[in-house]
């Protein structure tokens, strides 16, 4: 066997997470040697191999914008980017309602609404043109850690792959954090997530709705007007059970059901696009970090869905992540050193678990059918419809995702 093919930090999945870290890394230290690792095969410059059925519309805070600009990205997203001016939050049969606005001397959207598969390929594409390694069809067979590096075995060459640090981004289910004994606890919710495009019959004018039933909850997010049409982006979720039934149910059915469930504030729903879905299922990583390897993204928290703070919270992680590591490497410091990456650890986990308790709690919040707890959240609500105050504290948390 040759010699080693050494690297500064080597990143394990090339998803939206694993992605937007090596470029914001890349961009505070363009001196480091990095890699990213994909099990997925490549088929065209910018395309791989899966299935491409991922039509979310992802909303980005105003926090991921300025980490999007800060790794040269925003320039190209922001031409397929529908602002959100306000948004609208309900409880079905119930009065309590929550309208949130951006206040008059801000000139800014409350965030930003990008179709999955157009962020994907940005992100692709700016990776295809940096000096950044990406090794397609490659797995990790075994991973060990050494005192100054960590050692990893792949699929696709005879050689070892060493670096200082290992970021681990491939996914809740990763199988590289469960060979280096990282233990992630899981849970299922016995619910599907129901994605699609649909079709309006009038302007959104930039409102996002999370309508919560006792069903489930129900998102539509604002979309660029495409062919003269005003579209919305769908998450539904449903019981499995439910789920299926509407996953084969006819375009007019889904439809009706939909109308039924959601109401009229944002028009009539004319038409829907193929539908996909997803099983929920939350998850939480009882460590983030080890000597020379840290998670990052749905690895270290897969969150509900609902209020779409998951890829913003991974966006911030990876931002503080390369802050780090970029500070240490200016420094002349070992930035996979488990003190460093401890450091990491202690200043985003006061976040992380604030995020995941918000999200894990507002679905079982909504459904409940305790009169003490239907009172209070519409309460809840109404105070947040009229207090400025509330408003402007619940929309730090709810935009930026951060305490009060």
């Amino acid at each position: 066997m040759g010699r080693d093919i050494a690297f500064d930090v080597v990143i394990v999945g090339a998803g939206l997470v694993g992605v937007s870290f090596a470029l914001i890394l890349k961009k505070k230290e363009p001196d480091l040697s990095i890699l990213v690792i994909e099990s997925t095969k490549l088929i065209s410059s910018d395309k791989i191999a899966v299935s491409d059925s991922d039509i979310r519309g992802i909303a980005l805070s105003s926090d991921s914008k300025k980490i999007m600009q800060t790794a040269g990205l925003w320039t190209t997203l922001e031409k397929s980017a529908a602002p959100i001016e306000s948004i609208h939050v309900s409880d079905r049969g119930h009065p309590g309602i929550a309208r949130l606005n951006r206040s008059p001397n801000d000139n800014d959207p409350l965030g930003y609404v990008v179709e999955s598969r157009y962020l994907r390929g940005t992100l692709r594409k700016n990776l295809s043109q940096s000096d950044i390694q990406i090794w397609y069809s490659t797995e990790i067979i075994d991973a060990s850690i050494e005192k100054d590096r960590v050692r990893l075995f792949t699929s696709n060459t005879e050689k070892d792959i060493t670096a200082k640090l290992l970021v681990i981004s491939d996914g809740a289910y990763s199988k590289t954090a469960s060979k280096l004994g990282f233990c992630i606890k899981s849970k299922a919710t016995g619910q599907k997530a129901i994605i699609a495009n649909v079709t309006l019959d009038r302007k959104h004018r930039g409102i996002a709705y999370e309508r919560f039933t006792q069903s489930g909850v129900l998102a539509m997010l604002p979309l660029l007007t495409s062919m003269g049409q005003s579209k919305a982006s769908l998450v539904w979720t449903r019981s499995s059970e439910c789920a299926l039934r509407l996953e084969k149910a006819t375009d007019v059915s889904f439809l009706d059901e939909l109308q039924a469930q959601f109401g009229y504030r944002n028009g009539i729903f004319t038409d829907v696009s193929a539908r996909a879905s997803f099983l929920i299922t939350t998850s939480f990583s009882e460590e983030m970090i080890r000597a020379r390897s840290v998670l990052l993204g749905n690895v270290a928290h897969n969150l509900h869905p609902v209020a779409g703070q998951g890829l913003n919270l991974s966006l911030r992680d990876a931002a503080k992540l390369a802050e780090a590591v970029a500070f240490a490497s200016n420094a002349n410091r070992d930035f996979g050193s488990v003190s460093l990456l401890d450091q990491y650890r202690k200043d985003r986990l006061h976040e992380q678990q604030l995020i995941a308790t918000f999200t894990g709690n507002l679905q079982p919040l909504f459904s409940s059918k305790n009169l003490i707890l239907r009172l209070g959240r519409n309460l809840g609500l109404f105070s947040l419809d009229f207090v400025p105050v509330l408003r402007e504290k619940f929309l730090h948390f709810g935009i930026n995702g951060r305490a009060f």
